[in-house]
């Protein structure tokens, strides 16, 4: 597991330099009637989800929009990527969208998946939640799921589930975290590779991480910070 975090981090890291600061995002507008009305000009939607957020039964809209072109130097030296946001926006009563969040960063982009492709496979609101989830790498697999809750007037991580899978040795670990209450899980097992089969855990333990302050959503990047020994979201 340790060599595939060092491809990870090499994969969203290397030769980072203080170019990428020179990139200024758009601001995306405060309101709209549509998801559409907060994507800047040249940008377009990857991928969207609908359903309520902050507890006032009413459906609010999440999206990540990509830039349509490549921006030279935004993460690393001399490899252009495309920028994304990661929006959320509240419904109102008279049916329109009050922008809750912009972030910059904290959606991996889609050159960052390694062989298998863009590494963005999921943004599912569920239970009051939004859920972003990643997968990506090549004969070592690394996925990476993220649940952010609106809480206290601001944009928390709640929970992440990091699983590492090798071809190689045809295993597979997976480490849940609540981060609201400490508690951890850690499940192994065979690796399935095959299409429609799930993977078989075989060791399951219990772990406690300790409660820390919550993530902000704003200020997030992904599969930067340690969390528990050799393991980062």
């Amino acid at each position: 597991m340790t060599r595939l975090f060092l491809f990870i981090i090499l994969l969203l890291t290397l030769h980072l330099t203080s170019a990428q600061n020179r990139y200024k995002y758009p601001v995306l507008p405060q309101t709209g009637e549509k998801i559409e009305s907060f994507v800047p000009k040249g940008w377009h939607i990857v991928e969207k989800a609908e359903g309520e957020l902050n507890k006032d039964n009413a459906p609010d809209l999440a999206a990540v929009v990509e830039a349509d072109k490549d921006v030279p130097n935004l993460k690393e030296e001399d490899y252009p990527q495309k920028p994304r946001i990661l929006l959320i926006a509240f419904r109102q009563a008279n049916g329109s969208y009050t922008l809750s969040i912009q972030s910059n960063e904290s959606v991996l982009l889609s050159n960052e998946g390694g062989v298998m492709g863009d590494p963005l496979v999921g943004l599912t609101i569920e239970r009051g939640t939004l859920l972003v989830q990643f997968y990506g790498g090549s004969a070592d697999r690394w996925g990476y799921d993220y649940r952010w809750r609106f809480q206290n007037n601001d944009w928390f991580l709640i929970g992440a589930t990091a699983t590492f899978s090798s071809m190689s040795t045809n295993q597979f670990n997976t480490y849940d975290f609540n981060l609201s209450t400490g508690a951890a899980e850690h499940t192994s097992g065979a690796f399935l590779e095959e299409e429609n089969k799930k993977n078989t855990p075989d060791k399951k333990r219990s772990f406690n991480i300790g409660k820390k302050p919550l993530f902000k959503l704003r200020s997030f990047k992904p599969i930067t910070t340690q969390i528990y020994k050799d393991v980062y979201i």
